[in-house]
């Protein structure tokens, strides 16, 4: 079994308050999972690679119905260029539903364990990498 910790500020405000930035105030969001220590038995480990595939989804791998993870629950993705991911999910009700969802920089989510990740693709071309856990 594995555990992820993630702990950390997001810090938000002025560059300088000092010049007088806009707003004056600065604010820390904690960062961290619910739970503190999320526990995984797969994981896909983290992987990079580099994608070419601007005019069709690519599954990347490690996630899928035949992979390390079939259920994920937490998916970690950085890209160095705009690419889209597709994410298959369990609905919850027996079926599934795909999200295409835009990214450039870095992605995070946390999916709830009777709607968990399933299977996971990208269109575009980048340098990325990506992590995914989940539950057996």
């Amino acid at each position: 079994m594995g555990a992820l910790t993630l702990s950390g500020v997001l810090q938000v405000g002025p560059a300088n308050p000092v010049d007088g930035g806009f707003p004056g105030a600065s604010e820390n969001i904690p960062i961290g999972f619910i739970s503190g220590t999320k526990q995984y038995v797969p994981g896909t480990g983290v992987l990079t690679r580099n994608v070419a595939s601007p005019g069709a989804f690519l599954a990347l791998d490690g996630v899928g119905p035949a992979a390390t993870v079939t259920q994920g629950t937490f998916l970690y993705f950085k890209s160095n260029a705009p690419v889209i991911l597709q994410l298959t999910c369990d609905d919850g009700l027996g079926s599934t539903v795909v999200i295409e969802q835009p990214v450039q920089g870095m992605y995070m989510l946390e999916f709830p364990s009777s709607q968990p990740l399933e299977l996971l693709k990208i269109k575009g071309s980048a340098t990325i990498e990506y992590l995914v856990v989940g539950n057996t």
